[in-house]
């Protein structure tokens, strides 16, 4: 089957750089460092993009895929709360509560191409390609493609992903350049399997993400960044930048598959997040819930390393007199879906939900809270109406108090009251609260609280010291060629207008429920 395409056929080629940080490309491609995305900035429509990343940063690329807020999608964390199920849970792709663009797009006679779209699960009946967890940052679900036999024949042609599966296997990665290297020859490949798909695959849209620099935002940002205090010695990699290296890659990767699009093509790159310092202060959160006494259960108090093992389970209590760095060498071991059940053990049975007002989803991003709301969870204690709008006033006051030990500056750039901002079918599976860390507070094993005095690193929740990048809003998207009709754009662009603009090119009705519109008057 061949990629060529008819004189004059419309296609879209939609790249993703998964929490590529506007910022870093921004000054690395005026630096010459990355002369592709340079290019796409001098010649295409090159914006900032507002994100629903900016309250919940997993949401963004379902937001992106489905045109939709949260609200009505309801994907937000890789462990969510669903209403009516007690406990946290391994979020599965197949949760999501609207269904992605592409689908559209193939219903409408449009063949379609997905590689590796973050948080993807396999549509029925879907008549293009899709490709899922073959490289992705962390898999939601399991690696598979449609046509079944494809990814079997892409890992026999090209070989398996050299970084597989990076939230699982780099928990301590006491090798920086060679997880470096990993990521830059993962892009490498990525490069040439696309390069491969767009020559032998008939399509309209090819949509392909490179994870590289989730990874190496999250466990390389310390190389690089010398003000940040978990920095390695002066004499360790001086002047190496490793985000800067996979960042490198990727562009080249960018310009590999700009140079195989013809005329006929618009090219879409986009970030719907970004990533910064690590400065979260979620690891203290359920201490801070307890001495408010909303929370109950292990690894919070006085007693926590005797809390009694008949209220809060053996699987917790062990957990908590094991060291940290024993149980993730021990975890990093194990099949990944045994990793995920005993994680969720774990998690869950730390909570005594007979007595908690108010809990954490597991996060070390935002931090995440749920009420315990009657009626909507299982074993709900608040009611609805008088007392849970008291709940959440008061906690709304404490996280708004909350500041960094060292500068005294807040430690919220923003507090967000669910409600406020999200409606839908899906919003009864979405937290209720959400603070969203600032990094001017430089928040990392204590924070000051307004009225319950210094909370310190508890024992299970210590931040590791090389999750050392954290995600932050800074999202963008560059368009250029093809039947795009303007080099800028025609106001504030949002993720949520991604998904109906590549609709409107390939000339496929935008559907009326969604929540962003096509850019520059496309329709």
């Amino acid at each position: 089957m061949s990629g060529i395409s008819g004189r004059g056929q419309r296609r879209v080629l939609l790249i993703g750089l998964d929490s590529a940080d506007a910022e870093l490309i921004e000054r690395w491609a005026d630096e010459g460092a990355l002369p592709n995305l340079a290019r796409l900035r001098r010649e295409g429509g090159w914006s900032r993009i507002g994100t629903t990343a900016e309250i919940m940063h997993v949401s963004a690329w379902p937001s992106l895929y489905t045109g939709t807020t949260p609200g009505h999608h309801g994907m937000y964390h890789a462990y969510q709360v669903r209403a009516g199920v007690l406990g946290v849970h391994r979020t599965q792709p197949q949760w999501c509560g609207q269904p992605p663009f592409w689908k559209f797009l193939d219903q409408a006679g449009r063949r379609c191409v997905i590689f590796d779209a973050f948080m993807d699960y396999r549509l029925p009946d879907f008549r293009g390609v899709q490709i899922l967890e073959y490289g992705t940052w962390t898999w939601f679900g399991e690696p598979g493609s449609t046509p079944h036999r494809l990814l079997g024949d892409i890992r026999r042609r090209f070989g398996r992903y050299p970084a597989p599966e990076h939230a699982a296997q780099v928990q301590v990665p006491d090798e920086p350049l060679r997880f470096r290297d990993q990521l830059v020859e993962g892009a490498r490949l990525k490069a040439k399997i696309t390069r491969a798909l767009m020559r032998e695959q008939q399509w309209d849209l090819l949509f392909v993400t490179f994870g590289e620099p989730h990874g190496a935002g999250h466990y390389l940002w310390h190389f690089g960044d010398s003000d940040y205090p978990l920095r390695p010695p002066a004499d360790s990699l001086h002047g190496v930048n490793l985000v800067r290296d996979v960042y490198t890659s990727v562009d080249a990767a960018i310009g590999e598959l700009l140079a195989a699009v013809d005329d006929n093509t618009s090219v879409i790159v986009t970030s719907a997040d970004g990533m910064g310092p690590n400065y979260s202060g979620c690891h203290l959160m359920p201490e801070l819930l307890h001495r408010m006494d909303f929370f109950h259960g292990t690894g919070v108090g006085e007693g926590a390393a005797t809390h009694s093992v008949r209220k809060t389970g053996v699987l917790s209590t062990l957990r908590h007199a094991l060291p940290l760095d024993f149980r993730r060498n021990v975890m990093r071991c194990l099949p990944r879906r045994m990793r995920y059940q005993i994680e969720m053990k774990w998690v869950n049975s730390s909570v005594d939900w007979r007595r908690s007002k108010v809990f954490c989803v597991p996060n070390s991003n935002e931090g995440y809270f749920r009420v315990n709301l009657a009626g909507r969870d299982p074993a709900g204690i608040v009611t609805a109406g008088a007392e849970y709008e008291e709940i959440l006033g008061r906690l709304q006051e404490e996280l708004l108090a909350l500041r960094g030990p060292d500068t005294g500056l807040p430690a919220g750039e923003r507090i967000t009251l669910t409600d406020d901002v999200y409606r839908g079918a899906r919003r009864s599976d979405l937290p209720d609260a959400v603070i969203s860390w600032s990094g001017a507070a430089r928040v990392l094993a204590e924070i000051e609280t307004g009225a319950y005095g210094t909370i310190r690193r508890q024992p299970g929740y210590a931040t590791s010291p090389y999750y050392t990048g954290n995600h932050r809003a800074a999202a963008f998207a560059a368009i250029s060629g093809g039947n795009w009709p303007a080099a800028g754009l025609d106001r504030e662009p949002h993720v949520l207008d991604i998904a109906p603009t590549v609709l409107a090119l390939l000339g496929v009705d935008i559907p009326a429920y969604f929540e962003g519109r096509a850019w520059n008057g496309l329709s």
